[in-house]
């Protein structure tokens, strides 16, 4: 039987203390660079596995953290994608990682927590679509939370979002900068105040006002879902009922790809005829033809950040004295083929 490697001996490998090892493998922020980038080194050669019955045994914690999140398992979808992050994050930490993808509805939502609960992780990451900041009752006081995505968080949690209005406003702008005059944003103007979507909306109004006068109305192009489905259609609809902007921003990627196709479904092309950015930075938009150019939160960081926090509740005595946190993740411009003449 082959010896099991002990913490011990990665310490001696890497010439550091036990403790560096237990504080690198817990994602600890303390550690200093070149110290972790020899533990992790020493973990690689030696193979090292974290024994996560003893740590149990030891913390009373299993080592295992729940992920709700919507959609497809593809990696090429936004949820997909992030939930891909996360678990590489929980991995560093020396976690396991349990994914749940519940239905759009409250009651699903609250049945998923609750198995969480009674299955003994240390902590969810969820990124609820029917829960509202009033339902925070909801979530058992014990276990640790940290709330990602589009909606408003249940009350006293740890909340990343995006920077929505000012994504758009950057998206906009950047159409404007290339010579649009006349920008389409496919949405429509149906959103709840409250929805984060309508912070697209407003970041969109937003940059055309700021050119004082220089473009058109604002002009929003309904659309029936946010699916590429739904923007190839919206965008076949507004051909045809007369619309020829200069410029499309999509309200999501995912809606701008669709347009895209819906736009040569009519005969016209991108960027030859108009100018299309979309909002989410899906891997999918680097492989479209043309490439989609994209407001792209760095889901890098939002994971990495996310761990990093349910991390900090977990090993709290009092996770929920910890009170709620509002934080926005940063973004990055990333310019393609689909806005470049």
């Amino acid at each position: 039987m082959a010896q099991r490697i002990t913490m011990a001996a990665v310490a001696r490998r890497a010439g550091v203390s036990p403790m560096t090892v237990s504080n690198v493998l817990r994602g600890k922020a303390s550690v200093a660079p070149e110290l972790r980038a020899r533990v992790e080194e020493a973990v690689r050669e030696t193979g090292y596995r974290v024994n996560v019955s003893a740590r149990t045994l030891r913390s009373g914690r299993s080592g295992v953290i729940g992920l709700l999140a919507p959609g497809t398992d593809s990696p090429f979808s936004y949820y997909g994608m992030l939930r891909g992050l996360i678990a590489q994050e929980a991995r560093r930490h020396g976690l396991s990682l349990v994914t749940e993808t519940p239905e759009a509805d409250l009651l699903a939502e609250v049945a998923a927590v609750e198995r969480a609960r009674t299955l003994a992780y240390d902590g969810l990451i969820i990124t609820p679509l029917a829960m509202r900041p009033e339902d925070a009752d909801l979530l058992p006081a014990e276990l640790p939370v940290v709330v990602l995505g589009e909606r408003p968080a249940p009350t006293g949690t740890a909340h990343i979002s995006l920077s929505n209005q000012e994504g758009m406003f950057a998206a906009t702008t950047h159409l404007l900068e290339r010579g649009c005059r006349s920008i389409a944003l496919l949405s429509g103007d149906g959103w709840p105040e409250t929805d984060p979507l309508a912070r697209r909306i407003d970041g969109y109004r937003d940059a055309l006002a700021a050119w004082d006068g220089e473009t058109g109305e604002p002009m929003l192009i309904p659309v029936a879902g946010l699916t590429a489905q739904a923007g190839r259609e919206a965008a076949r609809d507004s051909v045809d009922r007369g619309l020829r902007p200069d410029g499309y921003v999509g309200v999501t990627d995912s809606v701008m790809l669709g347009a895209v196709r819906g736009l040569a479904d009519r005969g016209l092309r991108v960027p030859e005829d108009a100018l299309a950015i979309g909002f989410d930075g899906i891997p999918e938009g680097e492989f479209s033809l043309p490439s989609l150019s994209t407001i792209s939160p760095d889901h890098r960081w939002i994971a990495r950040r996310a761990v990093e926090l349910l991390q900090e509740r977990i090993e709290a005595p009092a996770p929920a004295e910890l009170g709620g946190l509002e934080i926005r993740a940063p973004f990055t411009l990333v310019e393609r083929e689909s806005t470049r003449r």
